[in-house]
């Protein structure tokens, strides 16, 4: 990606924008929690504005969105909580079939290697199929090098047609949505002409753990990532809907799996 890694982080952390960004392809429908096939994915609501709250860790942080759902509205929350696991990768809430990570890893301050994972679950897509799930395939959407063949240059091949038609970018692949946003901010975002909301949580999160281990790290102290309390193979992300008294973080038990749905 001819982008910086953090400003990737950024946007592969913020859970709000996909309810927009991605809404052709992650349908709103009446499924018990995410879910997913060959053509899309799935959640249980048609919340686009989610409530953010967030906690750190010993390994980052971990946030949770809170929307409501289509059924129940009235007595339940559903709830995505993401993993920052610092310094490089994201765990992002799984669905009915796989999970999904995302590997981010800085080149230099203006490029950054990007892996978009699908891994443990009764129907993990081969890497053939992911590939073309994610419009990926060498050849036909990256080249040799595995860059990206949409580009600002050409519009990211925006189909104009398609968006008439409903679809909301005209972007194929739920990954090039995020890369087309990524990118058109510039190689290095300028980050003092930001204006942050609520929903920048995440961001905010970010952000301020990153300037702090960066401190930490001038002083002589250990590089983030490096000191962490839960092996890094024990933490999961989450997600399913609960009724609204239940606290997201009694959902992740102290070895860092997740807790049983109730």
């Amino acid at each position: 990606m001819p982008a910086n890694w953090a400003q990737i982080h950024e946007g592969q952390i913020d859970s709000a924008h996909s309810s927009s960004l991605h809404s052709s392809d992650m349908v709103p429908a009446r499924v018990e929690g995410a879910a997913a096939d060959e053509k899309s994915w799935y959640r249980p609501s048609t919340d686009k504005s989610p409530r953010m709250q967030t906690e750190t860790t010993s390994y980052g942080f971990h946030y949770a969105a809170i929307r409501t759902p289509i059924k129940n509205a009235a007595t339940h929350n559903y709830i995505r909580v993401t993993e920052f696991v610092a310094p490089y990768y994201s765990l992002i809430p799984p669905n009915n079939n796989y999970r999904v990570a995302a590997v981010i890893v800085p080149i230099n301050d203006e490029e950054t290697a990007f892996h978009f994972i699908a891994w443990d679950g009764p129907n993990v897509p081969s890497t053939e199929e992911w590939r073309k799930f994610t419009h990926a395939v060498p050849g036909v959407d990256v080249d040799d090098k595995w860059r990206c063949l949409r580009t600002v240059e050409n519009d990211f091949l925006q189909d104009r047609d398609a968006m008439k038609e409903g679809n909301f970018t005209g972007i194929k692949g739920i990954p090039n949505q995020d890369i087309a946003m990524w990118v058109s901010m510039g190689a290095r975002v300028q980050r003092h002409t930001d204006v942050l909301g609520a929903s920048d949580l995440a961001i905010v999160e970010f952000r301020r753990l990153m300037a702090d281990a960066a401190k930490k790290v001038a002083e002589g102290g250990k590089a983030i990532g490096t000191d962490y309390e839960i092996p890094q193979s024990m933490i999961n992300s989450h997600e399913g809907v609960y009724p609204k008294d239940v606290d997201w973080r009694t959902l992740l038990n102290t070895s860092g799996k997740t807790a049983a749905a109730e």
